[in-house]
């Protein structure tokens, strides 16, 4: 049985209306019945009189009425003190990112922010794209940091979110050194009948939306490229292209320590290059006081220079 059923029937006992009840607790109409019906089928028992207008509960439906009362109120009470004491020991903020911006753009931006907001303990991680909004709607965590690209829309209820945009980054094909200091593979001098080799994006992670849209601009003239494997993650995709000798897409923060190393070049030019940008995300119905005041700071800085790292779009 899904609790869900009992909320339903507790919502139509006291509307005695379908519509109303079904408005209540924000579904169909057709979806409140049958949970309503998968409800009383489950008891073996018709709750309701559907002879009447408006509805009445049936002698079972007004005994089971108490009954689901009892356990729904049991429910979140015992929920409440639950989440109480997990809140006692919770940090101030949770954030979720992609990995590239927890190691690269997170600790400049937070420790950049504390003359307005003072210092605030943070939990930060790394999820899929679905369960970082599903778990920032209901509250899990209080912050989202993605990319984004307006071609390249991501997918989920935008009405339930407010948003910033905190930066902008070019995201940079790249390719390994070779022993003189030269790409070993570069686009823009390869023949079109030449296949690179190449580590790309799995489906799974958002850019290899980006990746397929910067692709589609290059098909008619860009050279075939050769997969050598793939992975969500950039800092993973960064190690593979080192080790086996091929290009690869890196937003600009990824690639800075190889870049600057030696091991690996920007290649290909501006027509191998999208701009990012960095978006924070959080629910509107949020009310954590650390959330608030984070979220004035970032509208405070317009005054002045901004409190987190602004990144320079790469020179090709």
């Amino acid at each position: 049985m899904d609790t869900k059923w009992l909320e339903d029937f507790l919502a139509l006992a006291q509307t005695r209306n379908f519509s109303r009840a079904s408005e209540e607790r924000n579904v169909t109409q057709p979806a409140f019945s049958r949970r309503i019906r998968a409800l009383e089928s489950w008891l073996g028992v018709s709750l309701f009189d559907r002879r009447t207008y408006p509805v009445t509960l049936t002698t079972e439906g007004r005994a089971f009425r108490e009954t689901a009362e009892n356990i729904v109120a049991t429910l979140y009470a015992d929920r409440a003190q639950f989440q109480e004491r997990l809140h006692v020991n919770r940090p101030d903020l949770r954030i979720a990112a992609a990995t590239t911006l927890n190691l690269n753009f997170i600790p400049d931006w937070l420790h950049g922010l504390e003359g307005e907001t003072g210092h605030l303990t943070t939990h930060i991680f790394t999820q899929n794209f679905h369960d970082m909004f599903h778990d920032l709607a209901e509250g899990e965590i209080d912050l989202v940091l993605q990319y984004a690209h307006a071609d390249v829309p991501l997918l989920f209820e935008a009405s339930r979110f407010d948003t910033r945009v905190l930066a902008c980054e070019p995201m940079i094909l790249v390719s390994p050194a070779d022993e003189c200091g030269q790409p070993l593979h570069d686009p823009s001098r390869a023949g079109c009948d030449m296949a690179l080799p190449y580590m790309g994006y799995s489906p799974d992670g958002y850019f290899a939306e980006v990746e397929k849209l910067l692709f589609a601009r290059r098909q008619k003239d860009g050279p075939m490229m050769r997969r050598l494997g793939e992975s969500p993650t950039s800092e993973v995709l960064k190690r593979m292209a080192v080790r086996y000798g091929a290009l690869t897409l890196l937003p600009e923060s990824c690639a800075r320590d190889v870049l600057q190393r030696g091991e690996m070049l920007c290649v290909g030019g501006p027509d191998w290059q999208v701009q990012l940008e960095i978006r924070l995300y959080r629910s509107r119905d949020s009310r954590r006081a650390a959330v608030r005041k984070l979220w004035a700071a970032l509208d405070r800085p317009a005054r002045g220079e901004p409190q987190y790292p602004a990144y320079e779009e790469t020179q090709a």
